[in-house]
């Protein structure tokens, strides 16, 4: 129900005086309280007679005194908690559902025990209430204090909605069942039309007509609001069913233990207070074993509890166009419920007809709320007899009310599911209305997990898949060893892994590797993206280590977490074919070292002469005398460094023995090695070409032999051999370009 806000006055008309408009605020603030508890009237006494029921109906006083101890204490300990904003408590409805559902298990267990005494019965159940409105408390407080309550959103909303559809079918059936005072109103609906019940006399025509009033009514308590959009439509109806059905008795002539007796008003109730002990009293006789065969039940009062106080805060901020903090309503809901559960009392929690009804009639005044509180705390000090007035069809209407609304809410929005996603609503649906709502819940669970993994399923676990040509390592190598690697990079395949891997997605990564183990020689497996996996990906990963075994290719895995380290160690990956690196840059340094190896290349370190290896890259003949009187000659020990960070960038150098990191230097922290190069590269020739400082410092790893040419050196040349000099600036242009086209490429695979 959408409740709109009072039209106020404006144009031309003439504003009413200051004392009068207090007085105007004042009247609709005490409107406002009185609404609000007509509406909380509704819900106290629909509930109670949907939990206190058949069995039961005896303890249903003793149900009514909780719920009012639990409201009037459970809203003071959340004003408290939550006094920057006017919010009223409310019974959680859907909630009312489970928690009949526990009060019927519980007395049929006592009854299958042999315990025949009412009173003994209804102090149990009552306890075993409490307990499980304790457990939704304390999970409420949990999730207002870790702010983790917006986790119940993660439930799909087809299931979500089919699941409330499910319980609006069963809301219908209780309200048929309270309203026309049947115990299965819908086998006595079905009996009505067989061929033996149309039998005059057989049809019992107060039975059809309570049946009638109370469709009727609930109709109206759907519909009406919805199309008459004022705060005072809905009490109109509540009004009007209450003159209707009063007016109807009155003319047949029947009084008020008359209609009681006939099923037309709700049971009497005792005059006097209907203060009790609170029933944690009776804790010591409970018996902890009657707890196991609800626990289902409990957890699914709780799921449909916090569904249901996020789908009441978020319709108020919409309503209210005010942003409510979540967490903190959860915090203050939970401690309400933790103290309500001392009385045995059904779920409270945040009320979103009661809050918007005080804020759009009342203003948002504070006496509205004191006078709402005073009343429900009047009714249980004082009695609360007249409350036998109501009608059952009323009751029950207002409960086909909350059906209607939750199974429209799910007609709607099927209309913007796909198919399949209307078949996973609807089957939830059917399946708490016919097995009850914690079946449906459960099987709405089983669903959710489905759907999350076949839609998963369909996030492809390679997020990116390069091979050793495209994605090279920080080794910086000889002209013709780096063209060798480009030709047998192929062999050498690089699987980005991104998401949760679990036993769908692990197996698209298995059947990848078995496509292209033919051409293998090196799978790198990179971690990086990944958000974890469970053991069910291990079996994928196993049957990857028995391919490599196979088909002779190894399988290096980088950038593991902690936790995926420890479950690869764990279960047994580990061996000869499978190796873990920290860092994809060494899984490609490995990767190539196994590529050069199987080719029979240079290694690591072996010499370069500085004039053959421009030659070679020229194509021309270059005698090494013809340079010897422009270079200079460096033997490195390791740990030596060739170049600093910061240092005047006035000459190139060619490595003819050995193996330098380029490293940066970070005050405060380790070095950053950029990269290795190795026999047969140039260092530093963007220095030689603009001048400026070094960008980094280049420090020898092992003993090196390196020729250098400065700038003097390299304006001497220009002088005395100017062919030299152009060769040697040919040469440097063909060392940049490559190495601009290689880091062309870097870019082009890392933005794939």
């Amino acid at each position: 129900m959408t409740i709109t806000d009072m039209s106020s006055a404006g144009g031309g008309v003439r504003q009413p005086a200051e004392g009068s408009d207090a007085l105007v605020r004042t009247a609709r603030t005490i409107a406002a309280a009185a609404v609000a508890v007509m509406v909380l009237l509704l819900d106290l006494i629909s509930f109670s007679q949907l939990i206190f029921s058949g069995p039961l109906a005896e303890s249903r006083v003793a149900g009514i005194s909780a719920m009012l101890a639990a409201y009037v204490l459970g809203s003071l300990v959340f004003v408290a908690l939550r006094r920057t904003v006017l919010v009223s408590l409310s019974f959680i409805g859907a909630a009312a559902i489970v928690q009949a559902a526990i009060a019927a298990a519980v007395a049929e267990r006592l009854r299958m025990a042999g315990v025949t005494d009412p009173d003994a019965i209804g102090r149990i159940v009552l306890v075993a209430c409490g307990v499980s409105t304790f457990v939704t408390g304390l999970v409420f407080v949990l999730l207002g204090t870790l702010r983790a309550s917006l986790l119940a959103q993660l439930l799909p909303y087809p299931v979500l909605t089919g699941f409330l559809g499910g319980v609006g079918l069963l809301f219908l059936r209780s309200g048929l069942q309270i309203g026309a005072h049947l115990d299965d109103p819908v086998a006595r609906l079905l009996g009505a039309f067989e061929p033996a019940a149309l039998a005059p006399g057989l049809i019992d025509p107060g039975t059809l007509g309570r049946i009638g009033l109370t469709l009727g009514i609930g109709l109206c308590a759907f519909y009406l609001p919805r199309r008459v959009r004022h705060w005072g439509t809905y009490p109109a109806v509540i009004l009007a069913s209450l003159v209707v059905v009063h007016l109807g008795l009155a003319w047949q002539g029947v009084g008020t233990e008359a209609a009681q007796a006939a099923g037309w008003l709700i049971d009497p109730l005792p005059a006097g207070s209907l203060l009790r002990a609170p029933a944690v009293a009776g804790l010591q006789a409970f018996d902890p074993a009657l707890l196991l065969p609800i626990l289902p039940k409990i957890a699914t009062e709780v799921v449909v509890a916090i569904i249901i106080q996020i789908l009441y805060v978020i319709s108020v901020e919409l309503e209210m166009r005010r942003e409510l903090d979540i967490d903190r309503m959860f915090l203050a809901s939970g401690s309400a419920n933790l103290v309500g559960s001392l009385f045995g009392s059904p779920a409270t929690g945040f009320g979103r007809t009661s809050t918007l009804l005080l804020h759009n009639i009342g203003g948002s005044h504070w006496l509205g709320w004191w006078l709402t509180l005073a009343i429900m705390a009047a009714l249980l000090v004082f009695g609360a007899s007249p409350l036998a007035l109501l009608p059952r069809p009323l009751a029950g209407g207002a409960l086909i009310a909350i059906g209607l609304g939750l199974l429209v809410n799910l007609a709607i929005v099927c209309r913007t599911f796909p198919g399949w996603e209307i078949g996973i609503a609807l089957a939830v649906c059917g399946a708490t209305a016919i097995f009850g709502a914690t079946a449906g819940f459960l099987i709405g669970v089983v669903l959710a997990i489905l759907i999350f993994a076949v839609q998963y399923a369909q996030i492809p676990a390679i997020r990116r898949a390069l091979s050793g040509a495209e994605r090279r390592s920080s080794v910086i190598r000889a002209p013709d060893t780096a063209e060798l690697l480009r030709e047998a990079g192929c062999r050498t395949r690089i699987y980005t892994l991104q998401g949760y891997l679990f036993f769908l997605n692990a197996q698209a990564i298995y059947r990848r590797a078995a496509a292209e183990a033919g051409a293998l020689r090196v799978l790198i497996l990179d971690f990086r993206d990944c958000v974890g996996l469970d053991s069910s990906a291990l079996i994928a990963f196993r049957k990857i280590g028995q391919l490599a075994e196979q088909r002779g290719f190894d399988v290096l895995l980088v950038h593991l977490g902690p936790a995926a380290l420890r479950q690869v160690d764990r279960g047994g990956l580990a061996g000869p074919r499978i190796r873990t690196l920290h860092t994809l840059d060494e899984a490609l340094r490995e990767a190539e070292a196994i590529l050069l190896s199987q080719a029979g290349a240079a290694r690591e370190g072996d010499a370069a002469l500085f004039a053959q290896h421009m030659a070679d890259r020229l194509g021309c003949a270059l005698a090494p005398g013809d340079f010897a009187p422009y270079l200079s000659v460096r033997t490195l020990e390791v740990g030596e460094a060739l170049l600093r960070q910061g240092e005047p960038a006035e000459a190139l150098y060619f490595l003819e023995h050995g193996v330098i990191s380029i490293e940066m230097e970070m005050p405060g922290r380790t070095n950053l090695r950029l990269r290795t190069t190795t026999a047969g590269t140039v260092i530093g020739e963007i220095g030689l070409a603009q001048g400026g400082q070094r960008t980094a410092t280049a420090i020898a790893e092992s003993l090196c032999r390196v020729v250098g040419v400065d700038r003097a050196a390299l304006a001497r040349m220009e002088r005395e051999r100017p062919d030299l000099a152009l060769s040697l600036q040919r040469f440097l242009i063909l060392e940049l370009a490559g190495k601009v086209a290689d880091t062309n490429r870097l870019l082009e695979a890392e933005l794939a």
